[in-house]
């Protein structure tokens, strides 16, 4: 049997050579275990150019019973619920062109692999931007970004994923095109496809183009630092930034644990229990003036120690220690677990507080990060098995408590293993006749999704 599967699987490779040329395809363990996911090691890596291609591929790969995985740069992998099989990853690194840049009418056609990045740059030399900036955009393809639905701080002035893009091009799990959307703002009759592909993360189908909504570049932005004694001056400040005129880009928290290599950017330091509060202004320079002016008296009112304000080029190393803040947390302890709360925003700074009433009952420290325009938050932790799923358990109560969910977005593979990531819901039925209705065989990400939906 085990020689059957195997001359059935060369004979796939073979195919994936026919249809994205031989120098495209590689096998091997030692070319394919930089890919490996979730400890599981593909036995094919495979480069297509076009959305043509990926049909090809994905529909040999069904009729094989081939399992899949799309991969744009890797950022996102080691996220949610463990794959259950890999054996070819399907790269769209080489789908990296802008297709149709629409400047007239705000758009723009790419394809799926490009770079968020590398976007900007060639958008800027238009005077034009794409407002999704997600931690690891210089790094992160625009596919991947819509799969999992990763927006970024700038989605409180600019909105999220679903609102940004237009349209897509999707590969269905048995080898169709899918033309969604469009580049028009209402360009939807019936079902909104395009919006259920977003935040799929390849489970029902292949993004391989995408039409983006863009914006001409700002005249002027800054970023305000601002630091104060503990949580509760900042968030009620942010409570009455929230209900002012003001229209800030983002509005960004830290705790002492994860804001420490801001501040040391920033040249300062933050005591433990002091809080730094970042709010991004940009547009004309009238209105970065104002926001700088107006958002400092209200710092002032609330206790604030320290107002930095940085403008234009003067704020993107402060704004990159901040993008970078992720990436420390997790790299100066590999047994770290970042956990995801998503409150009403109202009640950010409960969960807050919360959080900190956790963390000192087990004395343990947890980092904390949070977009305030939206209420969703980040944690930091690193603790033994049963500790950590006491705290977590602790975290999911608190966040249930004021109408939210708490639920492990990265950790390491044996916690991933063997605790429930996910909070409960009732909708997971639903999307699991979904999924079997889109991928009858099972093969895009398998186990990607909430146990077995994947």
């Amino acid at each position: 049997m085990d020689n059957t599967v195997s001359q059935e699987k060369q004979a796939f490779y073979q195919k994936l050579g026919e249809i994205a040329g031989t120098s495209n395809v590689l096998t091997g363990e030692k070319a394919t275990a930089c890919y490996t996911v979730d400890g599981i090691t593909p036995q094919a890596i495979v480069h297509p150019a076009s959305t043509e291609q990926v049909a090809n591929i994905v529909r040999a790969a069904n009729e094989s019973r081939i399992t899949l995985v799309p991969w744009g740069s890797g950022s996102k992998q080691q996220i949610g619920p463990c794959l259950e099989a890999a054996d070819t990853m399907l790269c769209l690194g080489n789908m990296n062109q802008i297709v149709e840049l629409d400047a007239s009418n705000f758009s723009v056609q790419v394809q799926a692999g490009i770079v968020n990045g590398e976007l900007q740059k060639q958008l800027a030399e238009k005077n034009l931007f794409f407002p999704l900036d997600p931690l690891y955009m210089e790094t992160s393809t625009i596919g991947g970004e819509i799969a999992t639905n990763s927006s970024g701080p700038r989605q409180f002035m600019y909105s999220t994923v679903r609102d940004l893009v237009l349209g897509v091009t999707v590969v269905s799990p048995t080898g169709d095109i899918i033309h969604t959307g469009g580049k028009t703002m209402k360009n939807v009759a019936g079902i909104d496809l395009c919006r259920m592909y977003i935040g799929s993360w390849g489970t029902l189908g292949v993004i391989t183009e995408a039409v983006l909504r863009l914006f001409p570049l700002p005249e002027a932005s800054a970023g305000l630092y601002i630091t104060f004694n503990d949580a509760e001056d900042a968030f009620r400040m942010v409570g009455q930034l929230l209900n002012s005129p003001l229209t800030p880009s983002a509005i960004e928290f830290l705790d002492s644990v994860a804001g420490h290599s801001v501040a040391e950017t920033l040249g300062s330091g933050l005591n433990d229990g002091d809080a730094l509060l970042i709010v991004n202004a940009e547009g004309t320079r009238g209105d970065v003036a104002r926001h700088c002016q107006d958002v400092s008296a209200l710092a002032k009112t609330n206790k604030a120690k320290t107002i930095m304000a940085l403008e234009d080029e003067k704020a993107f190393p402060a704004w990159m220690a901040y993008r970078g803040v992720q990436g420390a947390m997790l790299g100066a302890n590999h047994s770290i677990v970042q956990g995801k709360a998503a409150v009403p925003i109202s009640k950010l700074g409960d969960m807050v507080q919360q959080v900190k009433k956790i963390s000192a009952s087990h004395s343990v420290k947890i980092g904390l990060t949070a977009h305030c325009g939206n209420g969703i938050l980040y944690t930091y932790l690193a603790e033994e098995h049963e500790a950590l799923l006491r705290i977590t358990d602790e975290l999911k109560r608190a966040a249930a408590s004021l109408n939210g969910f708490f639920l492990i977005e990265l950790a390491p593979l044996s916690v991933r293993k063997e605790i429930d990531i996910l909070p409960p819901r009732n909708d997971y039925p639903l999307m699991r006749r979904l999924k079997a209705e889109f991928d009858p065989n099972n093969i895009l990400n398998r186990g990607r999704l909430v146990g077995g939906l994947g």
